[in-house]
């Protein structure tokens, strides 16, 4: 789906680049991945695989591999969003999924988690024409939600992802894997909700809605827990974008591709509170080095603080 172009003020900076496409043709056989020219990206959290088939070889291939080891959720063409708001990007496709058998153990360890769930594999051609294929590491989403990295409920999710890259890139082994100290601190904005996860959810969409914006997906964690036999208090997520925004972010580094849409998370804790959150744009910002985006980022920020608040019934 395409989402309507809006201007850069603080309703359309709260959402970036989402447009969903259908899978493509079917994979070629296996080729080695080739060496990357250049240095390969370093990101914290994001572990890079170079791949052996252009961006959209290299989706495809992910989105096989996730149909067979559990569902794609959403497919994100950065490129094509830029291109339809006059930009340029170079190739650049997000595919969003997973198995709630992978994710549903991390949720259960720390249910802000399901802010990074279901995961994410980022396709893009840099400047050399490497071609990339990146994910962010367990290790890395479970820092973000308080996990420790020996946790036993990253071991799914660590193995799955891992396997998925190496397949769909035709690379065994990562050119970077991410190696970087983050933790929570500052990651997940948080309001409390007067309302159920559910009702919250709507909320967002309905503000989502009412800014010209249509969600790119919404993922019921808690549904696709007891799928598979595991108990998930209510716990929802959902995305959406806008191409113009989302563009300019990605221009300063593609990387952020894996960051955008923004996602904003609704969960019921332990005592029956209900919280609603969505990431820090400038905490993402610093993961990906973006520079001279400031006031870009300030909308953002301001815009999915708003969103944020209409959700808790602020």
């Amino acid at each position: 789906m395409r989402h309507r172009l809006l201007t850069l003020t603080a309703l359309a900076a709260l959402t970036v680049a989402g447009c969903a496409s259908p899978a493509g043709p079917a994979a070629a056989p296996d080729a080695p991945a080739p060496e990357p020219a250049t240095a390969a990206p370093e990101v914290p959290g994001l572990v890079v695989h170079a791949s052996a088939y252009d961006v959209a070889e290299t989706s495809t291939r992910v989105q096989e591999a996730l149909a067979a080891a559990g569902m794609v959720t959403a497919v994100v063409d950065h490129a094509a969003n830029a291109a339809s708001v006059g930009e340029q990007l170079r190739p650049t496709t997000l595919v969003i999924g997973g198995a709630p058998m992978a994710g549903s153990p991390v949720m259960g360890a720390a249910q802000t988690a399901g802010i990074d769930l279901p995961q994410k594999y980022l396709t893009w051609q840099a400047a050399d024409g490497t071609v990339y294929l990146g994910h962010n590491s367990a290790d890395y989403i479970g820092a973000r939600a308080g996990i420790v990295p020996d946790s036993p409920a990253l071991d799914a999710l660590r193995m799955g992802s891992g396997g998925i890259a190496a397949a769909a890139s035709g690379s065994e082994e990562p050119v970077s894997t991410g190696d970087a100290t983050v933790d929570g601190e500052g990651y997940l904005v948080e309001q409390t909700a007067d309302t159920t996860v559910a009702e919250a959810i709507s909320r967002y969409q309905e503000a989502f809605v009412a800014a010209g914006l249509t969600p790119v997906a919404t993922v019921d964690h808690t549904a696709g827990a007891a799928g598979v036999d595991i108990a998930l208090r209510p716990t929802q997520v959902t995305l959406v974008g806008n191409p113009k925004v989302g563009t300019t972010l990605i221009q300063a580094n593609q990387t952020m591709g894996i960051d955008l849409p923004v996602r904003y998370l609704a969960w019921q804790d332990e005592t029956g509170t209900v919280h609603v959150g969505h990431p820090d744009i400038r905490v993402l910002a610093q993961r990906h080095g973006l520079s001279g985006v400031e006031d870009v980022l300030a909308m953002v920020e301001n815009a999915t603080a708003m969103f944020t608040a209409t959700a808790a019934g602020g």
